[in-house]
């Protein structure tokens, strides 16, 4: 019975929508069991990994493209964790288990889109000092999982302004926040513990990968590429800022 339900999840979950063509070259992917692995082909940092968790019920294949261009920039590798039926509740410390392959790397940072993100926030509230920073995308902790205490650095990406009416009732959950826009860029005076919020207009949620439109998504007003683009450049400066590339 079980399975049948697994199989029915996974059938009804988001599929990725690119093409070999639309991943960076500088990059080298791998896929096992629990993870896919996306390395830079000449990197320049080798003690920092970035893990990442899929949306709920999305193939964990649609975020190849944005994180592969990430990558390929960053110089940093970056793993995808699969989760049971493209569901991070079926395994929410999945991502623990794919670090432990890996114990050249010393720094990490987690991120997550959607389910994927809360899912990740829980991770960090359980395991506080396996990671230095989290990368929350259209996403957010569970009331009963803050942050606010937590001696880590957030960056927290909003695919829209409609995506922004949740934010009020949850900032509460994350460090102390400061809000970048393209004016505004000046990150915390403080080492630590802060977060940082970014609202990119006229994007959409499924935007965050290669994929949809998703059910109640709203209508973009730009390109997916010039979104990718603008999420990239705020991850970047998360990692230059906080001195981990």
């Amino acid at each position: 019975m079980l399975f049948s339900i697994v199989l029915l999840i996974t059938g009804c979950s988001y599929r990725a929508l690119y093409t070999a063509d639309d991943i960076s070259p500088d990059v080298t992917i791998t896929e096992t069991r629990n993870k896919i692995e996306i390395r830079p082909n000449q990197p320049t940092v080798t003690d920092t990994g970035l893990l990442f968790y899929p949306g709920g019920l999305v193939d964990n294949h649609v975020y190849n493209e944005i994180l592969s261009d990430f990558v390929g920039e960053a110089g940093i590798a970056a793993l995808i964790t699969k989760m049971p039926g493209n569901l991070a509740v079926f395994d929410i410390d999945a991502g623990l288990s794919v670090i432990e392959d890996y114990p050249e790397i010393t720094t990490w940072i987690i991120a997550g889109h959607s389910l994927g993100g809360a899912m990740a926030a829980a991770v960090v509230y359980d395991n506080p000092d396996v990671f230095e920073g989290l990368i929350l995308m259209d996403s957010r902790p569970a009331s009963g999982n803050s942050l606010a205490d937590w001696d880590g650095r957030v960056l927290s990406l909003y695919s829209s302004i409609e995506k922004i009416e949740d934010v009020d009732s949850t900032l509460s959950l994350l460090p102390p926040e400061t809000w970048l826009d393209e004016t505004e860029t000046d990150y915390p005076a403080e080492t630590s513990n802060y977060t940082v919020v970014h609202q990119i207009d006229g994007g959409s949620h499924s935007y965050f990968g290669t994929y949809g439109p998703q059910d109640g998504d709203y209508e973009p007003t730009i390109t997916r590429e010039a979104f990718h683009a603008e999420v990239i450049e705020y991850m970047i400066e998360f990692f230059n800022e906080n001195g981990w590339r």
